[in-house]
């Protein structure tokens, strides 16, 4: 993945991609900026323009977004932390990033907790809502304006001030005609979200408004306007902010906020004057602000900053091989057998799956392939991989019970950890890496597991009306892919043996690790049709302990109709599984936790996850007033 750092490939992943919001100017911006390093950069937002891409990294621009892909996935922290600390979907986004880019001390701070307690590998780098070098060009300061732009998404700001402003001559205002309904002579129209419009009215105008939210003052993160009014060269009049202190000094104006909205404009007004007044000072303050951007704030300086952090991260947590090749000739020694079962699919999705084993960063695995009927082309496709890594194949009788085959793989497992993965899915290539990481530091955990990406199928395969349903709503949710389906974070929870009771399975079969020796007294096939990894996982817990990774290393296709899928209710051999695993664990103590035999519905479980995702957004700062979260809720119309 990697090809040397002097050329890199980022992928700008923008959830928002094409509307008029501010994450659409600083996805140019950053592009720019990359190529201006001679770097390689694409602005994406889906999962599959990234994995068409490439990239080394990805940086996602929003929490909205979590990670999607195998590549590392750096999360741009430049929100106050009241903007998603209450809403335990955005969390597990953020959690799910293998490292944070932040605008403060604050958000760093937040972030510390959050992780504390999570043993994951990550970094914290400093990167800002900001702009890409642009050479300076002295403002136009004969008769200066003053220019401030924005959307208003959160409703009207500082209305009372900008009803004043209006009346002032010098007054430009840029943004949304209908976030500034309002005024009768200031407003501009809406300047292009192209990364560089509102720099050129800026430079322009001679002098731009810098204003923020409670919460952004409060937690010393900054907003976008500080960096395109220094960048573009005009004088900076600004709201008194931490940041902006520490970091521009005197080479910026301030405001009182404690004055009320006429005693405001009166100070800005007076800024103004003397702007009008002292044009070569006002200019040589303007430059002054400009250096200290560019020398410390430009987003090439804060890309090229993330270099070191990047090299030793991708080392760290495996996504670069940390052992020689496997060679049949000197072949290595296997420390995780990974168990595939074919027999249903074609050679093509065997060797997708085969594919991601022979990727793993980790050298040290080996296959053991369940054959249970004739793939056509199978031998010849196991060949290309005899040089990679060993392959064992064990012949098993069809019985018509899933369980025969994953029986059959564990009963022959020789190393000294295994793991499972079915032939339409695949692990990215730091799984093993990171799982054997995790547990080997760890003794007392048998079970280690990560967090799993879901990719819904092609929409030709939709049938029932709830699966429709169901599909439409998290597509809405969830980041958008193209026409072909939709990716989202789908598992991501630490362990809780009480879901996993209740048969609210949230642990994949290709997402997790563990000891063999876990299998020594492994009992005879319990014949199950469907929910073998489930008995499995029940099975296991009853022996040891289970750790969650907080890591995104494995990926599954989802099937959304009801014939393709055995986990949605109705499906009557899920259901006789799900009472078969009830019977033979009838009365049994699980450690901590409730008997199985709770009743259970798979496809109430997926709507209610979705309303509690709801009802989460609904209570967040951030989302309250987004015109987007309206159209969600109206698309989904989920009732109890």
């Amino acid at each position: 993945m990697q090809r040397g750092l002097s050329i890199l490939r980022i992928a700008i992943h923008n959830s928002f991609s094409g509307q008029k919001v501010a994450e659409t100017n600083l996805s140019r911006r950053i592009h720019q900026a990359a190529r201006n390093l001679g770097w390689e950069a694409a602005e994406v937002e889906s999962a599959t323009q990234i994995n068409d891409f490439k990239p080394d990294f990805v940086l996602a621009l929003h929490f909205f977004t979590p990670k999607l892909t195998r590549y590392p996935t750096y999360g741009c922290m430049w929100n106050p932390p009241s903007f998603f600390a209450d809403n335990d979907a955005f969390i597990k986004n953020i959690l799910s990033y293998d490292a944070y880019l932040s605008s403060s001390k604050q958000v760093t701070a937040w972030l510390c907790d959050v992780l504390y307690r999570t043993r994951k590998k990550h970094f914290f780098a400093p990167f800002y809502t900001s702009c890409h070098w642009i050479p300076y060009q002295s403002p136009q300061l004969n008769n200066p304006r003053l220019v401030y732009a924005g959307t208003n998404w959160d409703g009207s700001r500082f209305q009372e001030l900008f009803e004043k402003l209006d009346a002032k001559s010098y007054m430009d205002i840029y943004g949304a005609k209908g976030a500034w309904s309002y005024l009768s002579n200031s407003y501009r129209g809406l300047l292009p979200f192209d990364g560089t419009s509102i720099v050129k009215a800026l430079n322009r105008a001679g002098v731009g408004l810098c204003l923020h939210k409670d919460e952004h003052r409060e937690t010393a993160t900054p907003s976008l306007r500080i960096f395109e009014i220094t960048a573009s060269g005009a004088v900076a009049i600004c709201q008194e902010h931490p940041f902006i202190r520490e970091a521009f000094g005197d080479a910026v104006l301030y405001l009182d906020w404690s004055l009320d909205a006429t005693g405001k404009v009166a100070q800005i007004s007076e800024h103004m004057r003397w702007i009008a007044a002292n044009p070569e000072a006002a200019r040589q303050m303007s430059k002054k602000a400009y250096d200290i951007f560019a020398e410390r704030y430009s987003l090439e300086v804060l890309l090229r900053n993330l270099i070191p952090y990047h090299e030793k991260l991708i080392a760290e947590k495996g996504f670069v091989a940390i052992r020689t090749k496997y060679s049949a000739a000197a072949p290595t020694e296997e420390k995780v057998q990974i168990i595939v079962r074919v027999g249903d699919r074609d050679v093509k999705s065997i060797e997708r799956a085969l594919d991601s084993i022979a990727h793993q960063t980790d050298d040290r695995i080996g296959a053991i392939i369940v054959k249970y009927r004739e793939v056509g082309g199978l031998a010849e496709a196991l060949e290309k991989y005899l040089d990679r890594f060993a392959i064992k194949v064990v012949e098993s009788p069809y019985t018509g019970f899933r369980s025969t085959q994953l029986w059959a793989g564990l009963k022959h497992v020789s190393a000294e950890y295994f793991a499972v993965l079915d032939d339409d899915d695949l692990i990215y290539p730091n799984h093993v890496s990171s799982l054997l990481a995790l547990i080997e530091n760890n003794k007392r955990f048998g079970i280690a597991y990560s967090g799993a990406i879901r990719v819904w199928e092609s929409a030709g395969a939709r049938e029932s009306k709830t699966a429709k349903l169901i599909s439409q709503a998290t597509k809405l949710i969830v980041s958008p892919t193209v026409s072909d389906g939709v990716t989202e974070l789908a598992y991501f929870d630490p362990f809780d043996i009480n879901r996993l009771v209740a048969l609210d399975n949230f642990i994949t079969s290709n997402s997790f690790l563990g000891r063999s020796a876990l299998l020594d007294d492994l009992s005879e096939d319990p014949r199950m049709e469907m929910a073998e990894d489930l008995f499995l996982l029940l099975s296991l817990s009853l022996k040891t302990e289970f750790v969650f990774s907080y890591e995104v290393t494995s990926e599954f296709l989802w099937r959304i109709g009801e014939k393709e899928n055995a986990t949605f209710a109705g499906n009557p051999v899920w259901e006789r599984s799900l009472e078969q695993i009830k019977r033979i664990f009838w009365q049994q103590d699980f450690p901590a936790a409730q008997r199985i035999g709770v009743s259970y519905d798979s496809q109430a479980v997926e709507i209610r996850r979705l309303q509690n995702h709801i009802a989460h957004m609904e209570r967040s700062k951030f989302w309250r007033l987004r015109e987007r979260w309206f159209k969600v809720k109206k698309a989904i119309n989920l009732k109890d």
